[in-house]
């Protein structure tokens, strides 16, 4: 299968904003790269060392590299062909001490078990291994002792959490050095990324959005045709 030059194009300017965003939160980003999927009509949008492997976004408290931002954006047309679409994305922190992740923030679009959105935290607790256990006892989960195999949702396709408020967690409760200007830098992405997503969710349902247009004064007309006020993907019921 060929690759689209116009997902190619918009997939490196992708690729720009989250350099520019990373350039003004965190001292020493990596670069950012996009890169064709092997045998796929996708791209990945990912830190890359100067290789062009790879690689994690190093994170420094006082100076100490302690853990690395890892992330990879997976990056289709949407149904129309019109629009950029993530089909997949994978965030996560992970210490220099171990190879397991402390956090992980997972998005699939085609999910079909798991939250399509959802955090997952490598971490313990007597109380809540309790309650699982219970909840294993009486056959209902699979891994009573393991927290990370439970997937907390987060807002399914359209209102998941952002890189943004993944680096704003890492500075405000993590405390890892950042750039002067930091916050900035994270609020413009912000406000892009929510502006693509509200764009997406009133596609996803054209009527509602009319409804909210006229009452606030608005003149909203139907198309002509005998198009469907709403457009049913599932992106509005998935979990």
């Amino acid at each position: 299968m060929g690759h689209s030059p116009q997902l190619g194009r918009w997939s490196a300017n992708f690729a720009d904003e989250v350099q520019s965003l990373l350039d003004g939160v965190l001292p020493g980003a990596a670069r950012v790269e996009s890169v064709l999927a092997p045998r796929a009509e996708r791209y990945i949008v990912r830190p890359s060392n100067a290789e062009g492997s790879a690689r994690g976004v190093a994170l420094f408290v006082g100076g100490s590299h302690l853990a690395d931002l890892r992330f990879a954006f997976y990056l289709v047309p949407d149904r129309t062909g019109t629009y950029l679409k993530t089909a997949r994305s994978d965030i996560a922190v992970h210490s220099v001490l171990d190879r397991a992740p402390l956090v992980r923030l997972e998005y699939l679009a085609d999910m079909r078990t798991e939250p399509v959105a959802h955090w997952q935290f490598h971490a313990e607790r007597g109380s809540f291994t309790h309650l699982l256990t219970h909840a294993h006892d009486q056959r209902r989960i699979a891994k009573p002792h393991d927290l990370s195999a439970l997937h907390f949702p987060v807002g399914g396709e359209r209102f998941r959490p952002c890189l943004e408020d993944v680096l704003q967690f890492l500075v405000l409760e993590c405390g890892v050095d950042r750039r002067d200007g930091w916050r900035a830098a994270v609020e413009d992405g912000r406000r892009k990324w929510r502006h693509r997503q509200l764009g997406a969710a009133l596609r996803d349902a054209p009527a509602v959005a009319a409804d909210v247009l006229r009452s606030l004064g608005w003149t909203v007309e139907m198309p002509p045709g005998d198009a469907a006020p709403d457009v049913e993907n599932g992106a509005l019921t998935a979990w």
